[in-house]
């Protein structure tokens, strides 16, 4: 807390006495400074937030950035400050001031029991070619496949939750590598697992994120390197030279429910792990979220991360899927 030292009494010339109205301006500056120094201190409601991350920087570090969390989201006010701390929006996707209504997002109730012999979790990739910086040629266990192996065995042995794990190649035909068509392929196969397992509450498309070479989105976890995580959203508003438009023939009843996941998840990770996820990004159309109201699609790292960077991100991962169905970070 900010105490207000006391003031020297004004020593003037000997046989003079300091005039009452300089003294005057002397408190008056003090206490301006003193009001600065409160609001730059962030003590106040109007306080503005800190520096937004250095989000998408090419190996600049993480300085003093403001990462929300349940207990913070009050500060942010208006879609720029969403779009600053909170969302990066793609430049196709239209999104209008409410249309992320962030309090009602963060107060869904997502508890989910995921006890009991039944699988809870899916987890599977749309695009499993994805590999990494040192990826063996032809190493399954090197590619995003096998880090999501690690997040199976992390919930089953660390979280004793039932999970299955697709590995399906929708992005291969004909034994060669075409992401063309890929959630058309994708969204039959992980259909049917859905009706073979519906005790299934949560589904997880896990992929690999492409950026420029130098790129490099890493922190450090306890000590280890770990990838950074960027959660995604399809949200079926197309950008039309500033006019909202939907994506033809597409549908998601769940939009809403992935919108508050990925939002709850993102408050929960910043609290957990602050500097690990980036902003979750929006584009249009619905990508693999419209099968269940708890889907999430997670970018693990880049085309820069190495295989050990992906794996180790898992365990925090883990953690915030886990936490946020428990329920106990949401507030109210």
């Amino acid at each position: 807390m900010l105490r207000k030292p006391r003031l020297p009494a004004p020593r003037g010339r000997k046989g003079k006495k300091k005039p009452a109205l300089l003294l005057a301006a002397l408190v008056i500056c003090f206490i301006g400074v003193m009001v600065m120094l409160g609001r730059l201190a962030g003590g106040g409601r109007n306080a503005a937030p800190p520096p937004a991350p250095a989000d998408e920087s090419l190996g600049e570090p993480l300085i003093a950035p403001f990462y929300p969390t349940f207990d913070t989201l009050s500060r942010l006010n208006g879609l720029d400050d969403l779009k600053r701390y909170l969302y990066g929006v793609d430049d196709t996707a239209y999104v209008a001031e409410g249309d992320l209504d962030v309090r009602a997002l963060a107060g869904a109730d997502l508890t989910t029991d995921l006890s009991g012999p039944e699988p809870k979790i899916l987890v599977f990739h749309t695009h499993s070619r994805e590999a990494f910086a040192d990826s063996r040629p032809g190493a399954l266990e090197d590619t995003i496949v096998g880090v999501g192996q690690k997040l199976c065995e992390i919930l089953v042995d660390k979280y004793h939750i039932s999970v299955v794990h697709d590995v399906g190649q929708y992005d291969v035909v004909n034994g060669e590598e075409r992401r063309d068509g890929s959630y058309e392929r994708m969204a039959p196969a992980v259909e049917a697992l859905l009706r073979k397992y519906p005790s299934i509450e949560v589904v997880v498309d896990l992929h690999r994120d492409g950026v420029p070479d130098g790129a490099r989105l890493v922190a450090t976890v306890g000590g280890a390197q770990t990838a950074r995580l960027m959660l995604f959203d399809g949200i079926l508003s197309l950008n039309d030279n500033g006019s909202r438009e939907k994506p033809e023939g597409l549908d998601n009843p769940y939009l809403r429910d992935n919108l508050a996941m990925s939002l709850q998840m993102q408050l929960v990770a910043n609290e957990l792990y602050p500097g690990l996820m980036r902003r979750i990004y929006l584009k249009p159309y619905r990508y693999s979220l419209f099968m269940k109201p708890k889907s999430i699609l997670v970018e693990v790292g880049a085309q820069t991360s190495t295989v050990q960077e992906a794996k180790n991100a898992m365990g925090p991962l883990a953690e915030i899927l886990t936490g946020t169905l428990s329920g106990k970070y949401r507030r109210g």
